[in-house]
């Protein structure tokens, strides 16, 4: 590849411009032929600085080269930094202004000046007119015009011609959110839709670009789904340059709709959000406390951003972060499930699953969610096979056939309600509003284990007991559904272990000695949300686990002395590791 230096960079632009300069010495004696016969052997030199001195301005095409160093012809080289053209040298240091924008201002300023030298010019004075200025400079866009088509690759593309003011003069806007926008509101025991309060924000005009980029959160529905957000919008335009000017471009989820020129005057646009995605087939719906994210809406108001005076408004951009005002609801009732005894046989696992009830529904609409429902139908069959698990170790540990456990286990008992959906809040922003009533017992439990141990024909009944109850109720009124990872309980009961010899005809005893907290057991419990492994909201968590039982017995034998030994109860075991949403 060709990689040229620095200095090589400077003699190439170098001859572009002495080039330039030759080409355009005809082109602009073509409009101003009396300045050039004037200027005659310093002609060339005339034309060269002239365009330097546009460079300086920061022109950069042919074309604009050209055009300033025209205005060159009327009023003298560098003319901006002479006396009596003050306005000139304001244009011209104006950082705001952009180099085509200065060059256009300074074109309609000129002949604004020639206009006012005509007006006090004495009667039959020779002064250039404005019929003759518009005339060079016509003169001076035809040649362009051919200087381009010869340099041109594709001759079927005209040259761009002269700018021409176009520019917004005001635009006014206004949202409208839909009426009847209702959310759920935990009230005297139970979940009731109430409207929200309407926002109807005053409209806004705007003539001067922003300081900041425009950023309006809307409440809306999707389509389809009843009536959405509207945009009521209002262009005025300062100049324009045709009929493709100004432009307005609504982009949003569904694609980009356009209007131009005289459409643009009033608009109404309807603002819709995402339509809510269908839920996975295996997972369900998304999780608690999961919003849809809201739909990033521009309208971009666009002109060529020139005008014959001061700043232009140019091109604005609304942007529009519209979100779903859908509103869910779930509402979970779980029952208890009534004492059982090992070895003999257990309720019916189904007399659990009756008590269950799982409901899902958006803006008082139910939403299908059987996955959710079959979940808490198997959390109280899951806790049984926990405990079929529980003595199946118990079991093994004591003689014969002599192990027994009478258990209540009973979790999540009770009632709880959450509702979540975006929100107006009070300051005019949008947020995702969280609210949960919960009223659980999280654990009821009644376990006792019983059962005989030998060790070398010495017996002794051994009793294990352990009870708890924790409850869980809670009331959540959250912006946002990162404080949800916080609603959780966790709890530990220890074990209660008692041992009783048992008179076998064997001199030897046993009994029970003193052993570490970490050694004797317990059972630890937690629930609570936490959020989904594929990131769309929150589910239920419920694990309970038994931390490993130990014992320390003493054998006490008149012959062979006082001996000690530890034996495991009861292995570390998982009785439930549930999940829900």
């Amino acid at each position: 590849m060709l990689q040229l230096t620095a200095e090589q960079l400077d003699h190439v632009e170098a001859l572009q411009a002495r080039r330039d300069a030759q080409s355009l010495q005809q082109v602009l004696a073509e409009a101003w032929p009396d300045v050039a016969r004037q200027l005659q052997g310093r002609w060339p030199a005339f034309v060269e600085v002239a365009l330097a001195r546009g460079r300086a301005l920061g022109l950069r095409s042919v074309a604009d080269l050209a055009r300033y160093a025209s205005l060159c012809c009327l009023w003298g080289a560098s003319f901006e930094t002479r006396p009596r053209f003050e306005w000139a040298a304001a244009l011209a240091a104006d950082g705001a202004l952009s180099p085509t924008l200065r060059l256009h201002q300074l074109t309609h300023g000129s002949r604004e000046e020639v206009v006012r030298r005509a007006a006090r010019a004495a009667p039959g004075a020779e002064v250039l007119t404005p019929a003759a200025f518009d005339k060079a400079l016509a003169t001076l866009e035809a040649a362009l015009g051919r200087v381009a088509r010869g340099r041109s690759i594709f001759l079927d593309r005209p040259p761009l011609p002269r700018p021409q003011a176009c520019d917004l003069a005001a635009v006014r806007f206004a949202v409208t959110e839909p009426k009847g926008l209702q959310a759920y509101r935990w009230q005297d025991g139970r979940w009731l839709r109430t409207e929200l309060p309407p926002w109807a924000p005053a409209p806004q005009t705007l003539t001067v670009p922003p300081e900041e980029p425009l950023a309006m959160p809307v409440l809306s529905r999707a389509a389809g789904a009843g009536a959405s957000a509207r945009l009521q919008l209002a262009v005025q335009a300062q100049a324009r340059c045709g009929d493709a000017h100004p432009e307005v471009v609504h982009a949003s989820h569904t694609g980009r709709l356009a209007w131009r020129g005289a459409d643009t005057a009033r608009l109404s646009l309807s603002l819709h959000a995402r339509p809510t995605p269908p839920p996975d087939p295996r997972r369900g719906p998304a999780g608690l406390g999961q919003g849809e994210p809201a739909d990033g809406q521009t309208i971009d108001i666009a002109s060529c951003g020139i005008r014959d005076a001061g700043a232009p408004l140019g091109r604005l951009t609304l942007g529009l972060q519209v979100h779903a005002a859908t509103q869910r609801l779930l509402e979970v009732r779980h029952g208890a499930s009534a004492p059982r005894h090992w070895p003999l046989a257990a309720e019916p696992a189904a007399q659990a699953a009756a008590t269950t009830a799982c409901q899902l529904e958006a803006d008082g609409q139910p939403e299908p969610a059987p996955g959710w429902l079959q979940a808490w139908q198997s959390l109280q069959p899951q806790a049984a096979d926990g405990l079929e698990q529980l003595f199946n170790a118990w079991s093994r540990q004591m003689a014969g056939s002599s192990g027994e456990m009478t258990a209540e286990l009973s979790p999540l008992v009770g009632q709880a309600g959450a509702t979540w959906g975006w929100q107006r809040e009070a300051d005019g922003q949008v947020a995702l509003r969280v609210q949960a009533a919960l009223d659980f017992t999280a654990l009821v439990l009644d376990l006792h284990l019983r059962g005989e141990i030998d060790w070398d024909g010495s017996r002794a009944r051994i009793s294990l007991r352990v009870q708890g109850r924790h409850d869980w109720r809670q009331q959540l009124d959250l912006r946002g559904p990162e404080g949800l990872a916080d609603v959780r309980l966790a709890w530990t009961d220890r074990v209660a272990l008692s041992v009783e010899a048992i008179a076998t005809g064997e001199p030897a005893l046993l009994s029970a000695g003193a052993l570490a907290d970490d050694l004797r057991g317990a059972l630890v419990g937690s629930c609570g949300l936490r959020p989904r492994p594929d990131g769309l909201g929150y589910q239920w968590f419920y694990r309970l686990a038994v931390e490993p039982v130990h014992v320390c017995l003493w054998r006490h034998c008149p012959v062979s002395g006082l001996q000690r030994q530890r034996r495991e109860l009861l292995p570390a075991l998982t009785l439930i590791d549930w999940t829900a949403g």
